[in-house]
């Protein structure tokens, strides 16, 4: 057998060509490998670095286990949503097929901020979100729950299909003061909020009747707040 640098060099490639290695799970038996699947492999797996978060749409239902690396909504069988009438769902701390926690961005910078979500293998299925709050679940803690305000966009979520979640404009670009709304939909005592305003707001509290409640407000920083009550409570907080 010749020496593999003998064999000409092929400066042109298309995706069935192939390579020889070992495959690591039989023994390393000598395969070959496409450059298609090489190339599948590195998308699917995460193991290209990006500035987009990657994500996969699951279409929870009840009894499902929520997986990591997901985009899901709270509700059952949320089907194929259109771009167009999302206004919350949940995200995974993690991205996808990643064990790195990357929810500390979905505050700052996101909040405020404008944020693209793109099919990965059709980004003409996209949606522009205003970014509007991210809160870690009360009862499912390693997702946080996102609402945004749609701007633009065109199609469905697909389930299993493969998500970009992209900064486009940061919204401390954005002129005059910013403020924030958090909702606290299940009842938890404190509330540890990241408002991402970079700044120490003033901050108002009501419960889900829309009745003023007071609590301890101690900032932790420019950018997260804890609120402390005497029980659980549900409801919004305003900072300004």
């Amino acid at each position: 057998m010749s020496k593999i640098s003998s064999y000409p060099i092929q400066s042109i490639i298309v995706g069935t060509d192939k390579v020889i290695g070992s495959d690591a799970i039989n023994d390393m038996a000598t395969k070959n490998f496409t450059f298609d699947d090489i190339a599948i492999f590195l998308n699917t797996n995460n193991k290209i670095e990006s500035n987009a978060l990657r994500y996969q749409y699951q279409n929870w239902n009840t009894g499902d286990v929520r997986r990591s690396g997901t985009i899901s909504f709270a509700n059952s069988g949320a089907g194929t949503p259109a771009f167009s009438s999302l206004t919350t769902f949940m995200l995974s701390k993690f991205m996808l097929k990643s064990n790195i926690d990357v929810s500390s961005y979905y505050s700052v910078p996101l909040i405020s901020s404008v944020v693209l979500i793109s099919q990965t293998d059709d980004p003409s299925n996209f949606g522009v979100y205003d970014w509007n709050s991210a809160a870690q679940d009360g009862v499912e803690t390693d997702f946080f729950d996102i609402g945004v305000t749609f701007k633009a966009g065109a199609g469905n979520l697909q389930n299993d299909k493969d998500y970009f979640i992209s900064l486009l404009t940061y919204g401390g670009a954005v002129s005059g003061d910013k403020n924030y709304v958090f909702s606290q939909n299940v009842a938890a005592n404190p509330w540890v909020i990241n408002h991402g305003l970079n700044k120490y707001p003033s901050v108002s509290v009501v419960n889900s009747a829309l009745e003023t409640v007071y609590g301890d407000v101690e900032y932790d920083s420019l950018n997260q707040v804890t609120i402390t009550f005497n029980g659980p409570q549900t409801g919004k907080a305003f900072f300004n």
